[in-house]
């Protein structure tokens, strides 16, 4: 059926949650299967991550954190019902709320973010891939001690998600704006990254090359999330690479999301 009008996408984005729902019971028992294999590796990086996953698979929040996800998701509801339209590729425009609703992390996926970003409570975060910020806003908000800097090639998406962090009462984001083939480098220069989250060109050469950068400025210990690793079949077989690489001490499937855990 074809939806006319403003809330098209506000019912796609209930579609695209609600087949993430779906997902949630299935999810939840396989990280727990897989939190119970880390803890037989003995070691500690395994252990912490198995640690991520009982979150996950737990999904509890205390009441603050609720509170702060709950004023996420009403600035998502104001982006859903907004008749602004924002420059998008090859200089044409896109309207925000589809944007909103197709790109952007639905709930179900970006609390798996929140909770994994809660056990590992990094002090420098990095996101590449801002798009209109609601998933940094999920991640800065479970990182109240610490600071987040997300990456975004389009400007007026940029200017959103200050927007959405202002909005959400998110104080602890910034972001970067430019090409990333511009930006990362000196992003990653001078700061060491104890957590990253890889949500950019869901290529795998691409995806391949960001670990490989990311990793060498990362801190001992740290954690990179990769989105969408079965998103084809390039993706699948970067996911297959990245996770043995030597410097991973373990890894993790939750839903599309990767999860590798560095020495």
């Amino acid at each position: 059926m074809r939806v006319a009008g403003r809330w098209g996408p506000t019912l796609l984005f209930a579609r695209v949650e609600l087949r993430a729902r779906l997902l949630q019971p299935g999810i939840r028992r396989s990280v727990a299967q897989q939190a119970a294999d880390l803890r037989h590796v003995g070691d500690s990086q395994a252990e912490r991550l198995a640690g991520a996953l009982d979150r996950i698979a737990a999904d509890q929040l205390p009441a603050e954190s609720a509170r702060a996800l709950d004023r996420i998701e009403a600035a998502r509801r104001a982006m859903l019902r907004s008749a602004e339209t924002v420059p998008w590729a090859d200089d044409t425009t896109q309207s925000l709320a589809r944007i909103c609703a197709r790109a952007s992390q639905p709930p179900s996926g970006a609390r798996l973010l929140h909770h994994v970003v809660a056990m590992w409570q990094p002090r420098e975060a990095l996101e590449l891939g801002t798009c209109v910020g609601v998933s940094a806003a999920y991640q800065a908000a479970a990182m109240p001690s610490g600071a987040l800097t997300s990456l975004e090639a389009y400007p007026a998406l940029a200017r959103q998600a200050e927007r959405t962090w202002r909005e959400a009462g998110i104080d602890n984001a910034r972001v970067v704006v430019g090409r990333l083939a511009d930006t990362l480098a000196p992003t990653l220069a001078g700061t060491s990254w104890d957590y990253a989250f890889i949500d950019a060109n869901h290529q795998g050469a691409a995806t391949e090359r960001y670990v490989e950068q990311v990793s060498r400025a990362a801190s001992p210990g740290a954690l990179l999330a990769l989105d969408d690793i079965d998103y084809s079949a390039g993706m699948r077989s970067a996911w297959e690479s990245v996770r043995q690489r030597e410097d991973v001490a373990a890894s993790a499937v939750v839903g599309k999301i990767g999860l590798l855990a560095l020495r």
